[in-house]
Formats: C-alpha cells, structure tokens, sequence
C-alpha cells in the first residue's frame, strides 16, 4: 500500500541501475533520520493511472422478500428491525389472511410466522401455504411462545423448517436459520 507521507522539498537522489521498484518512483530522497523515502514521478503515474482496467460493478442480487406474519405491531417491527439490519428485505402482514393474500401476489424467499393470531393460526397458514403447489417450497420458520414438545411436533408436521420459541429468542440464531433456508 502506498500513501503519501506529505509534501516537503528534497534533495532527489537517481536510483541505482537494475533496482527492482516501481517505474512510477523517480528516485529516493532521505528523510530527517536518513531513511529513503520513495519520490513518485506524476507523470509515469498518470501514465500508469490510465493502464488499470477496472471491472464492471455488477449490480448486487435482490434476493425475494421475506415476509412477516405476525398480530403484534412491536413484534413485527422487532422482527423486521433484525431482518433489514442483516440485508433482508422484508414485508409484513398483521394477520394470516393478510400473508396468505400477499402470498398469492409477490414471491416470498420466506415466511417468518407467529403461532397465536385471531383468525387462523400459524400452524393453519402453513398448513394453507403447503396445500398451495406455488407456495408449497418457501420456507417457513414459526415464532411462538408456545415451548412444548407437542406444538412443536406439530410445527414440524405442518411443514415448519424452523421452531422458534420467543422465551428462548436469540438473534444470532434465527438469522443462521434464515440463511440456510433462504437462496441468495
């Protein structure tokens, strides 16, 4: 790495012939305490400025939405908090009925869904989205309170690839399950 050290007047001394530096250093030039310091020839850096091939930015991959499903508005945004700062992008939705409409409308890379919502359930919407040949292979993670083995057995049973209990919640966790779930 090369950086410019400042700017003072010097006494230039030429380069031995045959030494192995950069043909855009002009010559070396000693400092206060008698070390070289390297004099940069503008002109050759120009020249070699104008030689770099710079690659194309490809534009970065958007990978599909993740969308959350969840009654609670703190939950949805803690969620969504989490999921935005690691990259995600994300919808949301305030009811089962509400993802499964949205579902049906955008391609999803995930479902994050909660248990206990007024109307059908989580356990109901990925029983539903599971029923649906489009639907069928996006990943679904259930986020609940609910801790037992039974619920999640059948979290399990209705297709969940992910059981979170809310109790037991760790960030770090659910974002590795989401990545291993979710194709970039």
């Amino acid at each position: 790495m090369t950086r410019t050290l400042g700017v003072e007047t010097v006494v230039v001394r030429a380069l031995p012939d045959g030494a192995p530096i950069d043909p855009t250093v002009w010559g070396i030039a000693l400092d206060a305490e008698g070390q070289p310091r390297p004099v940069i020839d503008p002109a050759a850096s120009a020249l070699a400025a104008r030689k770099i091939v710079v690659a194309p930015i490809a534009a970065p991959v958007r990978s599909r939405p993740i969308l959350i499903v969840d009654d609670s508005l703190t939950t949805r945004m803690l969620e969504r908090s989490i999921l935005e700062s690691a990259g995600y992008d994300v919808e949301l939705a305030a009811s089962a009925e509400e993802g499964l409409a949205k579902a049906e409308r955008t391609g999803y890379a995930l479902f994050l869904v909660d248990v206990e919502m007024p109307g059908m359930d989580g356990f109901a919407f990925i029983t539903e989205i599971r029923a649906r040949r489009e639907l069928s292979s996006i990943p679904a993670i259930l986020v609940t309170s609910r801790s037992s083995p039974d619920d999640r057995r059948r979290g399990t049973a209705v297709g969940a690839q992910g059981y979170v209990v809310k109790g037991e919640f760790d960030q770090v966790q659910l974002l590795r399950m989401i990545r291993g779930l979710v194709q970039t």
